[in-house]
């Protein structure tokens, strides 16, 4: 789908949470959020945030239970990680996400071969803030840098042909004061919509047996849009590509407040340009 931007935010929920749907119902801007499972279960009070997301029109997703890298897993463990996230989601927002982000984008030969057996689309970014980096900077100098991969990538784009996944984290105040309102401005008055991520790739977001929210609470910038289907097989949704295949190199660094891609593949899908970036084309 052009034209779109799947704005995501990772490792909440965090204390900025209610902040950050107020600024984005405010936007009139829906999100992806993806959860990681501890922060709710040693943070009892953040619970209530996986319902207010959904309410609020956005979508949840699942990242890990403990932000580790997975690929140091064995089978056992990558199901906990997915299946302890997943309850939690299913117990506070009764929805089990179809979608889940490795931290640091890592997920190799058996962590995919995991994530497909569970029916779960691996889904990665294809523009970063890279805030985590710049945390420990005064704010306005760490939103300025954060905003480089937009200024750079998506804003020199034309929404006619191109779409982008955007990935931001919610747990760094200058990520919420300055940074979100910002690259949103920028974006939408570029002539794109935010959408949530089963809108951007065109795959449901929930698993079955999830309470799906209605399609009057899930509108792309106040239009209101059917919610799909819940998936009905094992199998991870396909995406045909129809435009080069790139590899994305590793970038360092190995804070737990980090987002960097592992080898992972970019796979431009769809002809009108949208890359998506899906770990089912890992390799």
């Amino acid at each position: 789908m052009p034209g779109v931007v799947a704005l995501t935010f990772d490792d909440g929920p965090g204390p900025y949470n209610d902040q950050l749907l107020k600024l984005l119902a405010e936007k009139g801007v829906k999100a992806t959020f993806y959860v990681i499972g501890s922060m709710v279960a040693e943070n009892p009070q953040q619970a209530g945030a996986l319902k207010k997301i959904l309410d609020g029109g956005h979508m949840l997703a699942s990242h890990s239970y403990s932000h580790s890298n997975m690929d140091t897993m064995n089978e056992e463990q990558l199901k906990k990680e997915i299946q302890m996230t997943s309850d939690i989601m299913f117990q506070n927002a009764g929805v089990r996400p179809a979608y889940m982000r490795p931290p640091e984008g890592r997920c190799g030969e058996l962590c995919t071969k995991v994530m497909e057996s569970m029916g779960l689309v691996i889904s990665h970014w294809n523009v970063d803030t890279n805030d985590w980096r710049f945390k420990a900077l005064a704010p306005e100098t760490a939103a300025v840098k954060s905003m480089t991969e937009i200024n750079s990538v998506i804003l020199p784009g034309n929404p006619a042909t191109d779409s982008f996944i955007l990935l931001e984290h919610e747990i760094h105040k200058f990520s919420v004061d300055l940074l979100a309102g910002r690259l949103i401005d920028a974006i939408l008055a570029k002539g794109y919509k935010f959408v949530t991520m089963d809108v951007c790739v065109g795959k449901p977001a929930y698993l079955p047996g999830s309470t799906i929210p209605s399609a009057a609470s899930n509108p792309i910038n106040g239009t209101s849009g059917a919610v799909p289907p819940a998936v009905t097989s094992g199998a991870v949704p396909s995406v045909e590509a129809t435009a080069d295949v790139t590899a994305k190199a590793a970038t360092g660094g190995n804070s737990n407040t980090q987002d960097n891609s592992a080898g992972f593949v970019q796979v431009g899908a769809w002809a009108m340009g949208l890359t998506a970036v899906l770990g089912y084309a890992f390799f």
